[in-house]
């Protein structure tokens, strides 16, 4: 049986009992120890280790059949599904690429992850299929066959369950696509090695301190990077993920009775809505070990672990290096802040100038990886030549977050950089004006946002949603804040929404809200006659 991952550096394929960090060689070697035990429940279909192993050997074959070879791409466009999985591991088996395309995806939004990715096949579902019908044709690397729906089932029913005769692949070419968010411009198409992908699923794990037999739960979708601890995490170590679709906050906590989960894994606007759930007498005998997900705000932290008798973990990272700090189920942990910094990297707070700032400084947050393949390649590149290159990152790749580091190694997000705020002079979190917003008894929700100042810099736009039947007056809120946080952080304007924009995985869509600018109904305190108090 194999070692939980262990916190002490990059993890080795050996440590783990496996030759390297590639499909065939982690899964078929667990199918050996664990053949009969469930592997994934994927949206209810049940998928044990021997039949993901068959069933990723059968996508691999199929994919073959359809004339995919190494170093062709393969873009995954269904909803939560067995067969994005199968598909997705079977590419692997035969070293072609997967694009992992946002399931909400249309239109030019589609259009610009086929043609980066070089997609030369694309797997979908029917609700889909009228949308890459929508923009195939002008789509030059398709071939046929483009689409596999709702032959998909007997694709993989009549293709062959031998692993493929090739020439093993390498867990450090380039195996999976992910696509950043896309908020200041097109989405990047980050390209991901198994050995990355591994490495990442291998340093959950630890922070989870998963064991053969626990069981996670989480609904976050697998064109997310999260594929890597919701399926090769469990993988590595024997254990059991329950992939639920889609995010139902009135039926989690039943979900996760139902299958004894011992774990929580998402993000922290999910645990924001779970919180929010009417208080039940049954929250604190969950079965739950351990609840994952980032942010979580620093007065909210101890209190959710009293309420559900389970361990926060917080992570910090993105699709470009995962997981860069966590906080582990067995640390106390220092409520507000990521948890230390994951071995396998070396981070540094930097000024705009690129060097490094002293301990408790705030700047913009720098990592490096401390082994080949330990993070991700580069981005993917359009050539005119069709080719699919890989532009590396630097040797410190700069985030694009603010954050600090204390002289004990534990790492606090501030805020994207994109999203601070620079007002009379001084710099502003919009995460923390969001948390002291937040803690209002009427307020549910809130964003806030730079709207243009007529003085230069930034005036202060936070966006809420209030609580059912909740009296709330915008000046009373102001003198709220004003006396939890300085002066120049309280916003000018207050605007009520019925609700705020997110992503499928909660988080805030912030470029739309600033898009958006000032409704007609927002409070501007200034034309009210409200005098801020200092």
């Amino acid at each position: 049986m194999p070692d939980a991952p262990r916190a002490g550096g990059p993890v080795r394929p050996s440590e783990l009992g496996v030759r390297s960090f590639t499909v065939a060689d982690v899964l078929d070697r667990r199918v050996e120890e664990f053949g009969d035990r469930l592997l994934m429940s994927i949206a209810g279909t049940p998928v044990t280790f021997e039949q993901m192993a068959t069933r990723s050997r059968a996508a691999a074959n199929a994919l073959l059949d359809m004339g995919v070879g190494r170093g062709d791409t393969v873009a995954l466009f269904t909803a939560t599904c067995p067969e994005w999985v199968y598909f997705w591991l079977g590419a692997g088996r035969i070293g072609a690429v997967t694009a992992a395309v946002n399931a909400a995806s249309k239109g030019e939004f589609l259009a610009h992850a086929l043609r980066l990715s070089r997609a030369r096949t694309v797997i979908t579902d029917a609700e889909r299929q009228p949308r890459l019908r929508e923009v195939a044709d002008h789509i030059d690397t398709l071939k046929s066959p483009r689409v596999v729906d709702d032959s998909l089932s007997q694709a993989l029913s009549t293709a062959s369950t031998s692993p493929p005769n090739l020439e093993p692949t390498d867990s450090g070419d380039p195996a999976a696509l992910f696509f950043t968010s896309g908020t200041t411009g097109p989405s990047k198409a980050v390209a991901t090695t198994w050995h990355y992908l591994f490495t990442a699923a291998a340093g959950v794990a630890a922070a989870w301190e998963l064991t053969a037999g626990d069981v996670v739960w989480s609904a976050m979708p697998l064109f997310h990077l999260s594929a890597a601890p919701s399926v090769l995490a469990p993988m590595l170590v024997g254990a059991t993920t329950v992939l639920s679709a889609p995010f139902r906050p009135s039926t989690v906590w039943d979900e996760i009775r139902a299958c004894g989960a011992t774990g929580f894994a998402g993000a922290g606007g999910m645990v924001s809505m779970l919180w929010n759930q009417p208080p039940d007498p049954r929250d604190a005998q969950l079965p739950l070990r351990f609840i994952s997900a980032a942010p979580i705000a620093a007065d909210m932290y101890r209190r959710i672990e009293q309420r559900y008798g389970a361990r926060v973990v917080t992570m910090y990272g993105m699709t470009e290096a995962f997981p860069i700090a966590y906080k582990a189920v067995s640390d106390d942990g220092v409520p507000g802040t990521s948890g230390r910094i994951n071995p396998a990297f070396d981070v540094r707070i930097v000024g705009d100038d690129g060097r490094p700032l002293p301990a408790g400084s705030v700047g913009e947050i720098a990592c490096r990886a401390r082994s080949a393949h330990a993070m991700s390649a580069g981005y993917i590149q359009d050539q005119a030549d069709g080719s699919l290159a890989v532009t590396p990152h630097d040797e410190w790749f700069r985030t694009g977050d603010l954050g600090s580091l204390d002289v004990d190694g534990n790492l606090t997000f501030l805020d994207r950089v994109k999203d601070s705020l620079r007002r009379r002079g001084e710099n502003v979190s919009s995460a923390e004006v969001e948390a002291v917003v937040m803690r209002h008894p009427a307020v549910l929700e809130a964003a806030a946002v730079a709207v243009p100042s007529d003085l230069g810099e930034d005036d202060i736009l936070v966006v809420v949603t209030l609580r059912p039947d909740a009296d709330f007056d915008p000046a009373e809120l102001l003198d709220f804040s004003s006396a939890r946080m300085p002066y120049f952080c309280v916003p000018r304007y207050v605007e009520e929404l019925d609700e705020i924009p997110k992503n499928v995985i909660g988080r805030v869509r912030k470029d739309l809200l600033r898009q958006r600018g000032l409704g007609t109904a927002a409070w501007d305190r200034e034309a009210h006659g409200y005098i801020l108090t200092r």
